[in-house]
């Protein structure tokens, strides 16, 4: 194995629960605001357009995420060319070795690096979408959800 990633290098799962706890606090809080009828308003829909905001964010979450783990595993790919670079010199390998083993390294990093903006880009893909369509939904039919459970 070309580099040596001892500790992988992957996406933090936090912000995304973050984001969903969030949702639903703002989800519950809209529903509450509605049954008690805070300032004769319907706040239902209002917390359904927030909900959309917040999926915004988390794609947008996902993009600085997915930069700044590439930008580690970078900086890894460089100590270990470094390293390699440094321990074929000192045992006087030939350059066609030496060529084949950069070259190693390169690829794997190039594997690393896809597999990690794939996972990122499904994970927060998933969240993101998800938000938008609920959030959505709540927003343009919030005022009949609250109906139809005032009916209830």
């Amino acid at each position: 194995m070309a580099l040596d990633v001892k500790i992988p290098i992957k996406m933090s799962t936090r912000s995304q629960v973050i984001i969903v706890l969030l949702s639903f606090v703002i989800l519950g809080l809209g529903y509450y605001f509605s049954t008690i009828n805070l300032l004769n308003k319907e706040w239902l829909s209002r917390s359904g357009s927030l909900v959309v905001v917040l999926g915004i964010m988390s794609g947008f979450s996902g993009i600085i995420q997915e930069r700044l783990l590439i930008s580690r595993l970078e900086i890894r790919k460089r100590v270990e060319l470094l390293q390699k670079k440094r321990k074929l010199r000192l045992i006087k390998a030939d350059k066609d070795f030496i060529e084949k083993e950069l070259t190693d390294i390169e690829g794997d990093f190039t594997d690393q690096a896809n597999n990690l903006m794939n996972s990122i880009k499904f994970n927060v893909g998933i969240i993101e979408g998800l938000l938008l369509i609920f959030g959505t939904i709540i927003w343009g039919f919030g005022d009949i959800i609250m109906m139809a459970l005032q009916q209830l």
